[in-house]
Formats: structure tokens, sequence, C-alpha cells
């Protein structure tokens, strides 16, 4: 009787570790269509605001020269945040993990500062 219980409990151990696996699998697997679906939205973003900014240098092209000056100077300004938020963005396509948590912030944080610049030229050159 006391073999039959133990083979039963062994039996249940094993049962709640594989459900305990499968589970740990199903959350990785969770946590990595999270890490796509962010890329891909990132990746969206930086290529709309990428385009953007070179119609806003075509259009800095065709601007008198005081306005061009400022628009170029402003226009430096966003090519440095692209690039930071692209650079970030890079190094988090890198990472998994606890680690592509701790820099998802910091991408999130370079996108939003990215979004502000653009709105301020937007809001600055809308009529040019």
């Amino acid at each position: 009787m006391i073999g039959a219980w133990l083979v039963l409990g062994l039996g249940l151990g094993t049962a709640f570790s594989q459900a305990g696996d499968s589970i740990e699998v199903a959350q990785a697997a969770s946590g990595q269509q999270q890490k796509e679906d962010y890329q891909k939205k990132i990746e969206t973003k930086l290529k709309e605001l990428n385009q953007e900014l070179k119609e806003w240098k075509d259009k800095a092209k065709k601007m008198e020269e005081k306005a061009r000056s400022e628009m170029d100077e402003q226009l430096s300004k966003l090519s440095q945040k692209e690039e930071e938020a692209s650079k970030k963005f890079e190094e988090l396509r890198s990472k998994s993990g606890k680690a592509w948590e701790d820099l998802k912030a910091g991408v999130d944080s370079a996108m939003e500062d990215l979004g502000k610049a653009f709105d301020q030229v937007r809001s600055r050159f809308k009529s040019s």
C-alpha cells in the first residue's frame, strides 16, 4: 500500500513538474511574441519618422536662407535623436529576458524624446 502511494506521489510530482515546465515554455513563447510585436512596432515607427525627416530635409532645401538655417538646425537635432533611438533599438534587439526588459524602458524613453522633437519641428514649420 505504501508503495502504491509512493508511486502515485511520484507520478503526481512528475505531472506537476511537467505542468510547470509547460507553463514556463508558454510564458517564454508569450514573452518572445511580445518582444517581436514591440520590435515591429518600433521598427515601423522609426521608418515612418525617418521618412518624415527626409521630407523635412527636402522642404528645407526650398526655403529662404534664414528659415532654411533654422530648419537645418532643428533637423540636425532630430537626426541626432533618431540616431540615439535607433542605436538603443539595435541594442535591444540583441537582448533577451531581463536585459531586454531593462533596455525596453530606454527605448521607450528615446522614442518619446524623438516624438517630442518631431512635434516641435511640425509645430514650428507646419506652414512652411
